[in-house]
C-alpha cells in the first residue's frame, strides 16, 4: 500500500447529460477549471437505505431486506478564477464576440434550455497504483465569486462552486496527457478590483471594503424514475436535474461604514430601488471579468455599535438584484465558453 503524492482534475463538456462518450479514452484531452484547492469535495455518491418492516420482535431485518435507493451526489470546490468559464457553467448562455482578445457575454437562458452539464475525471497518483474516478452529468448549482480584502487574506478573486452530478463511474484508464487550462489562458489570478465599484452610477469608495461575494444559485433538484441501461437498473441515479424558475443572486458586504458613503444606507430606507452595480476585476485592458447586477435592492445594512478597541466599525451589507450578467474578455476563443 502506498501513498497518493499527486492529483489530477479535467473536464470536458457533454453534448448530452451524462454523455458516456465524452471523455472515455486516455487520449482524450480534459481541461483545467482553474486552480482548484488541494482540499475539494468531489461529489463521490451518498444513498438513502431502504428497510422493509421486521419480523415480529425481530430487531433486524432478514437478508436481502434492504437496499440502496436514491444516490445523491454533490461535491465543493474552492479555486482561484483564472477565467470565466465556471461563470458560464453557472449561468447557462454566452456569446462571443471579436478576435483575440474575445469579448464573453454570459447571462441566462430564456428559452428553455437548461444548464451545461461536464464530465470530470479525477485521478490519485503517485507512488500506490493510480486510481480514476468519473463523475458524469456535473452541473453547477452554486458559485460565490469572493473577493478578501482582509489582512492576512490572499486578495485575489475566488470562487466557491458547488457541484451536483448524474452518475459516478470507474473510467478503468488514466488520461495520458496532464489536464490544462484552454489554449491561450492566462494562468494568473485576478487579483485587482481596479474601479471603485459602482451603483446607480455613482462610483462609491473601496477605502472601507473588506470583503465581497457575488452569489448565484440555480436551485437544482435531482429527478428520479425507474430505468435501465442494458439489462442494468440505473434507478437510483438522477436522470436529469430540474432547475428553480428563477435564479437567486445575492451581493454581500463587509465593509467598515465609516469610510464608505451612506448611499447604500439610504437605499436600505427607500422602498424601491432601481440601482445598478458594477464590478469589475482585471488582469489587463483586454483580460478582465466584468459583473453587472441590475435593479438591485438593499435589503441589509447593519447599524450596531463596536467594541471600543475595535474602531473598523465593520458592518454587513446585501443586495438582492433583478438580474445579472457577465462579462469575461480573454484571449480563449468561444468554443470553451460554449
Amino acid at each position: 500500500m502506498g501513498v497518493y503524492t499527486a492529483w489530477k482534475d479535467g473536464y470536458r463538456k457533454e453534448t448530452t447529460f451524462k454523455d458516456g462518450t465524452t471523455l472515455d479514452d486516455a487520449a482524450d484531452v480534459a481541461y483545467l477549471l482553474g486552480a482548484i484547492s488541494q482540499e475539494s469535495e468531489w461529489p463521490s455518491p451518498t444513498y438513502d437505505v431502504e428497510f422493509t418492516n421486521t419480523g415480529v420482535n425481530a430487531k433486524e431485518v432478514a437478508a436481502t431486506l434492504l437496499w440502496k435507493s436514491q444516490a445523491h451526489l454533490r461535491g465543493m470546490l474552492g479555486m482561484v478564477m483564472q477565467n470565466g468559464i465556471i461563470c458560464w457553467l453557472a449561468m447557462g448562455k454566452t456569446t462571443t464576440a471579436g478576435a483575440d482578445p474575445y469579448t464573453h457575454t454570459i447571462v441566462p437562458y430564456t428559452d428553455g434550455t437548461l444548464l451545461p452539464s461536464i464530465v470530470i475525471q479525477h485521478e490519485e497518483s503517485g507512488t500506490a497504483t493510480a486510481e480514476q474516478y468519473q463523475f458524469q452529468g456535473v452541473k453547477v448549482d452554486s458559485l460565490v465569486l469572493s473577493h478578501n480584502m482582509g489582512a492576512n487574506r490572499p486578495g485575489v478573486l475566488m470562487a466557491k462552486v458547488e457541484i451536483m452530478a448524474g452518475l459516478a463511474k470507474d473510467p478503468a484508464f488514466a488520461l495520458a496527457a496532464d489536464p490544462a487550462l484552454p489554449a491561450t489562458a492566462n494562468t494568473g489570478p485576478y487579483v485587482q478590483l481596479t474601479r471603485t465599484w459602482d451603483y446607480g452610477g455613482a462610483a462609491i469608495s473601496l477605502d472601507g471594503l473588506e470583503k465581497i461575494d457575488i452569489t448565484i444559485v440555480n436551485g437544482l433538484e435531482p429527478l428520479y424514475a425507474h430505468s435501465w441501461d442494458t439489462g442494468v437498473y440505473t434507478g437510483q441515479w438522477p436522470y436529469a436535474f430540474a432547475e428553480a424558475p428563477r435564479k437567486h443572486y445575492q451581493i454581500d458586504f463587509t465593509m467598515n461604514k465609516a469610510t464608505i458613503e451612506r448611499a447604500l444606507w439610504t437605499e436600505l430606507i427607500t422602498a424601491s430601488n432601481t440601482k445598478e452595480a458594477y464590478f469589475k476585476w482585471t488582469r489587463s485592458a483586454n483580460d478582465y471579468i466584468a459583473v453587472t447586477a441590475t435593479d438591485c435592492q438593499v435589503t441589509v445594512h447593519e447599524i450596531k455599535t463596536p467594541d471600543v478597541t475595535d474602531k473598523t466599525d465593520r458592518v454587513a451589507v446585501r443586495l438582492i438584484p433583478r438580474a445579472l450578467s457577465i462579462v469575461v474578455m480573454d484571449s480563449i476563443p468561444g468554443g470553451a465558453y460554449s
